[in-house]
């Protein structure tokens, strides 16, 4: 084979994938057309074709109907994705940095490397971000929702500067993952949250967070006297209990 040949059949095998990836990614493609092309799409990502697996990463952003095959597909994708285990490795990683939702991808991950990897790809994800307006934060959003389900001080020590966060969203779900993980020193940077943020919601959960965790308040008894809800009050030692749990 000479080549021209080579560069012949290498230009096909691309112009396949291309048709087939933009096929099994369009969820206006009837389900029996979309399948058929997604089935070839991981084939030729089994086979090692790095714009096949970059094709099956982008299925997950595709919300097709019906829901039901939408899910079993993506079911399809993420499997295979496991399956190619670490020659996938590069494609995901770059898609946990540039997808919209991550979701999937985390899943994908995690089932191909060991816990401590897992952990310190998305601890690096996070290290990316920052706590400035953006279009759409669910990737950010999604990252700290991960990592909540995780141990360790060191995640705590990351996620506290998106208390700090524009968007409301994130400073929720950044407390929610520190009152899982339940590290002391969250403490003082929640109590602030609690006393200065302007979000009820934001301030309500980091109220339930001193509540479940016993935390007092120390240095700012006043303050937290002032914006209790009802249902809730201080005791002599500054922790905030629940009324009728006294």
């Amino acid at each position: 084979m000479g080549i021209f040949d080579f560069l012949s059949k290498e230009n096909r095998t691309k112009s396949r994938i291309a048709k087939n990836v933009k096929r099994a990614n369009n969820k206006y493609t009837p389900k029996e057309y979309r399948q058929a092309a997604l089935y070839e799409v991981i084939e030729l990502a089994k086979s090692g074709e790095e714009q096949a697996i970059s094709g099956l990463l982008a299925r997950f952003a595709v919300n097709a109907e019906p829901s039901i095959e939408d899910e079993k597909e993506k079911e399809w994708v993420c499997d295979a994705l496991i399956d190619i285990g670490e020659k996938a490795l590069p494609r995901i990683k770059n898609a946990l940095r540039t997808s919209e939702s991550v979701n999937w991808v985390q899943r994908v991950l995690r089932n191909i490397v060991d816990d401590d990897a897992y952990k310190a790809e998305l601890m690096n994800v996070l290290d990316e971000f920052d706590t400035e307006y953006e279009r759409n934060p669910d990737r950010k959003i999604q990252t700290v929702m991960a990592l909540a389900e995780l141990d360790g001080e060191d995640i705590a020590e990351k996620l506290v500067r998106f208390l700090q966060d524009v968007n409301e969203t994130v400073r929720y779900q950044t407390v929610v993952a520190l009152s899982k993980l339940a590290c002391e020193l969250a403490r003082e940077p929640l109590l602030k949250v609690m006393c200065e943020d302007e979000s009820i919601r934001v301030r309500n959960e980091v109220i339930e967070v001193f509540c479940s965790l016993e935390w007092n308040t120390s240095g700012a008894k006043k303050q937290v006297a002032s914006i209790l809800p009802a249902g809730f009050k201080q005791d002599k030692s500054g922790k905030i209990i629940r009324l009728g749990n006294a």
